[in-house]
């Protein structure tokens, strides 16, 4: 069966969001009509909770108003340990949502204004704040409601903030060993401009007045100056094209699958990249299942956090074989992108009834693994930036000066 998205308004005019699943689009409209809702839009989805046939442009318009309404992670962050604070100490929701909202910018502050609004006029927490997806994702949705369920809502955002802390920390880590990289990779493209722009032009007047023919690597060189030189519009428009083209082509499936998939084979980077998405699915299965969510919506909301659709593809095998009654340990195995660490520690959750608080051993494993590479990233790629700079740059010293031995011929003639 597929699953749908659905804004559908109840008889107090007030909007209501979710998801459902059904065979068909008129499934579910017959089943929201007999709920006393009236539809206003119903959207198959994805495995990953994506809208399905989505295009570039689609895609592109959602981003922009998502872009208008989002909110910087770390701001959420300090908003869920603030809340979770104050529900602890006996605030109320709705009180608690009014004082914090004082201290926000002004994207967020209306956000939570409406979040409070919402809750005053009989909507729930959760549901007031579906409405946000661009502060609120599925992962933060789900561990609200499965919280007001239970009744235990400050614990399980106690948890959610706890769990978003180390998702942040992670994040900066990684971010931190990026920059290193970054910045050598920027000064050899600034240097490689530079000896275009004002090097080759020099040698280029040089080989001119000798006249002869240039050999091949040399006249790439020159080819490539001109460029820079006289077609610099031009060279501006074709990468911004390629950009665009990249993203258009990110819209693909079977495109983005093949980037994804082949983000794992970059030395270094590949490694931290997948450690990453295990630590990450870990961490998120390990949430939900602790705060009460079904296991199948678990699966779910995990294929969209892990942001790889390998991965993604994955899981939603898992949840496939969960659905016929498999074991997740099993079910895991079978796809053979989990590690044994993963599927044995479940495998033992299981048995013991406690794959929660396995699943968040093995995030720590991975988290811990990822700081180890990171913290010694400089002194594994050090070496090979070093390598690279100097080849860069005495390939195209090469180029420029191997013409000096023709032209010595040519002086001799």
């Amino acid at each position: 069966m597929a699953r749908y998205s659905y804004k559908a308004r109840d008889q107090q005019d007030r909007i209501l969001t979710g998801t459902m699943e059904g065979a068909s689009v008129d499934e579910v409209l017959d089943r929201l009509s007999i709920k006393d809702l009236v539809p206003v839009s119903v959207d198959e989805l994805n495995f990953d909770g994506t809208p399905k046939n989505r295009g570039f442009w689609d895609k592109l318009n959602e981003s922009i108003l998502s872009m208008q309404s989002k909110v910087p992670y770390r701001t959420v962050v300090f908003f869920t340990r603030q809340i979770a604070t104050m529900l602890e100490g006996g605030v109320p929701l709705s009180r608690s949502l009014e004082q914090l909202a004082k201290s926000e910018k002004p994207v967020f502050r209306k956000i939570i204004m409406q979040v409070a609004e919402d809750i005053g006029i009989g909507h729930t927490f959760s549901d007031a704040i579906a409405k946000h997806p661009g502060a609120f994702n599925n992962m933060y949705v789900a561990a609200v409601r499965s919280g007001e369920v239970s009744g235990a809502l400050d614990v399980v955002l106690d948890q959610l903030a706890t769990y978003m802390e180390d998702i942040e920390a992670m994040k900066s880590k990684i971010k931190a060993a990026m920059r290193y990289p970054l910045f050598i990779g920027a000064f050899v493209v600034v240097l490689i401009i530079g000896i275009l722009w004002k090097l080759v032009p020099t040698f280029q007047n040089v080989y001119e007045t000798l006249g002869g023919t240039l050999p091949k690597p040399t006249q790439v060189l020159v080819f490539a100056s001109n460029l820079i030189q006289k077609q610099m519009p031009l060279v501006i428009i074709l990468l911004v094209a390629a950009v665009v083209g990249f993203k258009m082509g990110l819209t693909v499936p079977s495109f983005k699958f093949f980037v994804d998939k082949q983000l794992f084979k970059v030395p270094v980077f590949g490694g931290i990249i997948r450690k990453n998405i295990f630590a990450n699915f870990c961490r998120t299965m390990a949430l939900l299942m602790d705060s009460g969510t079904p296991i199948l919506e678990a699966i779910q909301i995990a294929g969209a956090v892990v942001n790889n659709s390998l991965y993604a593809r994955a899981l939603e095998e898992v949840y496939g074989n969960l659905r016929q009654g498999e074991l997740l340990s099993a079910a895991l195995e079978k796809t053979r992108q989990f590690p044994v660490l993963i599927t044995q520690l479940v495998g033992t959750g299981e048995e013991s009834g406690r794959i929660d608080a396995l699943l968040r051993k093995a995030a720590e494993f991975y988290e811990r693994e990822i700081r180890n590479v990171v913290d010694s990233l400089a002194a594994i790629i050090e070496p090979f930036l070093i390598i690279t700079l100097g080849g860069v740059v005495g390939a195209i010293l090469i180029a420029l000066y191997f013409p000096i031995f023709t032209i010595g011929k040519l002086v001799k003639g």
